[in-house]
């Protein structure tokens, strides 16, 4: 039985980028870091932001919903809530006022009233006053 030597000719090459695919990858790279950028800053920019916290199906006519609310300025805010049935219908809707002389960052629990018994409940927006 005959033995081969492994030699550097008997690897497999792979061919090496031409110019045109290296000028895509980076202008690819580029546009990616662009684009990532341009999204960071929009949501660095918001003036309110709200986090969900939980909710609670308190009977078959009232749900609640606790978030914590991050103030970013001086204004106050509205935030807008609901409740939604298992079809994911709004059966209950109000709005909250957020006062930024209770702090920065505040944690609220909003409770509605619905016409039909809620599955779930959360925060649809908050905007500044």
């Amino acid at each position: 039985m005959a033995t081969h030597e492994f030699t550097e000719d008997d690897a497999p090459t792979r061919a090496p980028l031409t110019t045109r695919t290296t000028w895509l990858i980076g202008i690819g790279l580029a546009a990616l870091t662009g684009v990532t950028a341009w999204l960071g800053w929009g949501t660095v920019d918001q003036p309110v932001r709200w986090q969900e916290v939980g909710f609670a199906i308190v009977s078959p006519t009232e749900a609640s919903v606790t978030y914590d609310v991050f103030l970013y300025g001086d204004a106050g805010a509205t935030c807008r809530v609901q409740a939604l049935n298992v079809r994911f219908a709004e059966v209950g809707v109000t709005t909250a006022r957020v006062d930024p002389a209770n702090g920065m960052q505040q944690r609220i629990t909003t409770t509605m009233v619905t016409t039909e018994e809620a599955t779930t409940a959360v925060v649809d927006s908050c905007e500044t006053e």
